[in-house]
């Protein structure tokens, strides 16, 4: 598909982005993975005055990522854990390209942190509230951070590959375990929710 082909299929619904204030949210997977792409598709947005957002975990290099948030008004990123030798248990990798990015993100575009809180991976306290105190420091750009819970939907997606699911065996968070964390982030001073 191309840019054009992209934006043409979108525009159908550019009614209701302007009735509802709403817009254009470039996700994935990882959508950086496609950066050029990406930029000019979002600056194509931009161009019709369509609200543009992006979706990241950040593990990208700046110069991707960078050419994208050009073109972004709002970006969603992703905080796994503060912890590097935690985040490279659960996810593989460092989290100092992510935290890094997320950095020189916050000072180009309104940014909404995002935690996926998972049950024994990254729920304790230290690590929520570490979080909070980072994002909080990154400056008036940033608009809020959202909990995710941690939620089963994929798994039977998993079942039909043939795949195992590393996470089978955690539970979903209750709301009182959510609400206690919103409270612990929340104490840094920064708006807070649960939830996308």
């Amino acid at each position: 598909m191309t840019v054009e082909e992209l934006f043409k299929e979108i525009e159908k619904d550019s009614l209701f982005y302007r009735r509802s204030n709403g817009g254009v949210t470039v996700g994935g997977g990882e959508a950086a993975i496609q950066a050029e792409f990406v930029a000019a598709f979002l600056y194509r947005c931009q161009q019709a005055f369509m609200h543009t957002a992006l979706e990241t975990c950040g593990y990208v290099k700046w110069e991707k990522l960078s050419s994208i948030l050009q073109h972004v008004d709002l970006l969603y990123l992703d905080v796994k854990h503060m912890d590097e030798e935690a985040h490279r248990e659960h996810t593989g990798v460092s989290n100092q390209l992510i935290l890094e990015n997320a950095r020189r993100a916050a000072e180009l575009c309104a940014m909404i942190v995002r935690i996926p809180i998972v049950p024994g991976c990254n729920d304790s306290e230290e690590n929520i509230l570490a979080t909070a105190r980072f994002v909080r420091q990154l400056g008036e750009n940033i608009q809020r951070i959202e909990l995710l819970p941690y939620h089963r939907l994929g798994t039977h997606r998993y079942q039909q590959l043939g795949m195992t699911y590393d996470l089978a065996g955690i539970e979903e968070p209750s709301t009182q375990d959510m609400e206690r964390h919103m409270e612990i982030a929340s104490s840094v001073g920064i708006e807070v929710r649960i939830g996308g």
